[in-house]
């Protein structure tokens, strides 16, 4: 690789940018330097921690294993992580630097999947790079602790691998993999494995038994281990409502957030596709980046949605996983007009520039599809840190003024549990297998619908109610059992766990 190639360049930069995000997104706690993840992930890092110490993939320790993940594989690797000799505060950094390097492998990734469609372009692989180096979903749920950059890259490279024609084995293996960090990767697997089936049947086999057999698997270990088929989230997610529900806003979000990221996108390849219909080589390939992408979209859509578009202001994370592949075709589709346009009007000002257009054309397809978040992170940081950062702090805080043995209950169910390290009751349900299964309350919202403040709270009686959401207050309002402390803490009154005096503080803020 040159020195000065575009590849190299990009890396660089992606790599200065990725750190600067990382260090941006730190804070300090009583002079110790803080990284977390996103509430959600931190989830899993709870699960991590626990298995890493011996007690199984367990919520609550002593308690038995519940399946409040969608995301098997990666909470494996986070515990991986908790296995260093590291404090709580900086284990959530090897996360953050193992999804940069994720990043910057898939930017290598995309880069040749685009050279090898097109070996002579001199603009798709460049443009390809760059607009996925830098798309903004991508690079916030990534480097915030999803796995989102890990499923993107599994399935990026397994599709590089289809279309260069490598070993069915590696593909197989890559695609079952994929499938461990998440099993509906199984969409995209499916998608390549038909890929491969139309261009020789018996390349397609070993790849269609490796997604039968990592399916299989992971229900026969979910059913073993957990006593369910099913990860708690998706009762708690998607039984409740009907499938009108799910879809109506699913469309509602796509059309709000996504359309901005996605359709330009869109309708350009497609228009290149149906342009270049009869000239266009490698047609398969086109319609496997096209199907990766929809597929990715109408998955978004059937689930609903996710929670966090309106803090995002862009595409799910649903939709980010499949973004590189609308990205590459639209590169193949743009270099294709660069190159004709180049051959027969070589009067024009590009085909004479020493720099390659791809550069000034990504930014200006980055302007369009990220400019709004990456211009709302440059004035007020990443989406959603604000509440994580006040969690974090909570957490610790109830950590310094309950005892070990306290019961504590929560809403948002990642960094409270995890800094605090208390028996958590999880009041939404993504960890309770009874709240996730009971009836849902009001409009649908991924993930905000179940609640049963009645075992939750009265049955199960917490020592402290960590954070608040509009339904509890409500509730709370006549519980002579509980004493408002204040806007983030309910205390039971005749708990003997809780400092008070402590707790009723407000310094941590």
């Amino acid at each position: 690789m040159d020195k000065r190639s575009p590849l190299k360049i990009t890396l660089i930069v992606s790599t200065l940018a990725y750190l600067a995000f990382i260090l941006n997104t730190s804070f300090d706690i009583k002079g110790e330097r803080y990284f977390t993840l996103v509430d959600d992930a931190m989830i899993s890092m709870r699960y991590a921690r626990n298995f890493a110490q011996g007690y199984g993939l367990a919520w609550n320790i002593g308690q038995p294993p519940v399946e409040g993940f969608t995301n098997l594989g990666w909470t494996l690797y986070m515990a991986l992580a908790h296995l260093l000799p590291l404090a709580a505060s900086k284990i959530s950094l090897v996360i953050m630097l193992t999804s940069l390097v994720i990043l910057l492998a898939n930017i290598y990734v995309v880069h040749q999947i685009a050279h090898t469609l097109l070996p002579d372009s001199k603009y798709a692989p460049t443009l390809a790079a760059l607009i996925t180096a830098f798309y903004f979903p991508l690079v916030f749920w990534s480097l915030r602790g999803m796995e989102v950059g890990l499923l993107t890259l599994l399935v990026n490279f397994a599709l590089l691998l289809a279309i260069s024609n490598q070993k069915p084995a590696l593909i197989g293996i890559i695609l079952a993999l994929a499938i461990l960090v998440r099993i509906d990767a199984a969409i995209s697997a499916i998608l390549i494995t038909i890929y491969l089936f139309t261009k020789n049947k018996r390349s397609a086999l070993v790849p269609a038994i490796s997604i039968i057999a990592a399916i299989l698997a992971i229900f026969y270990f979910q059913k073993i281990y957990f006593g369910d088929f099913l990860p708690i989230t998706y009762y708690q997610k998607v039984t409740g409502f009907s499938a009108f529900d799910r879809i109506r806003h699913g469309i509602l979000v796509f059309i709000e957030f996504a359309a901005r990221d996605t359709l330009a996108l869109f309708l350009f390849s497609l228009a290149g596709i149906f342009f270049y219909a009869r000239s266009i080589q490698r047609s398969h390939e086109a319609l496997l980046l096209l199907g990766i992408f929809l597929t990715q979209c109408a998955y978004s859509i059937y689930v609903g949605g996710d929670y966090a578009e309106p803090e995002t202001n862009a595409a799910n994370r649903f939709i980010t996983q499949g973004m590189p592949a609308l990205i590459i075709l639209f590169s193949w589709m743009t270099s294709r007009i660069l190159t004709d346009l180049q051959t027969t009007q070589p009067q024009i000002a590009f085909a004479n520039s020493k720099m390659n257009p791809a550069i000034p054309l990504a930014v200006m397809v980055l302007l369009l599809i990220s400019g709004e978040p990456w211009f709302a992170y440059s004035i007020d940081n990443a989406p959603l840190l604000k509440a994580d950062i006040r969690r974090v702090k909570l957490a610790l805080h109830i950590a310094q003024n309950t005892a070990p043995e306290a019961v504590i209950a929560v809403h948002a169910a990642g960094q409270i549990p995890y800094y605090s390290e208390r028996t958590t009751i999880d009041l939404l349900g993504l960890n309770d297998p009874v709240v996730a299964k009971s009836a849902s309350h009001g409009e649908f919202y991924p993930g905000h619908n179940k609640w049963n403040y009645e075992y939750s709270i009265s049955q199960l009686r917490p020592d402290l109610i960590a954070d608040n959401f509009a339904p509890l207050a409500a509730f709370m309002r006549n519980n002579a059992e509980y004493q408002f402390l204040f806007s983030d803490i309910y205390i039971r009154i005749d708990s003997q766990l809780i400092n008070i005096d402590g707790l009723s503080s407000k310094d941590y803020r």
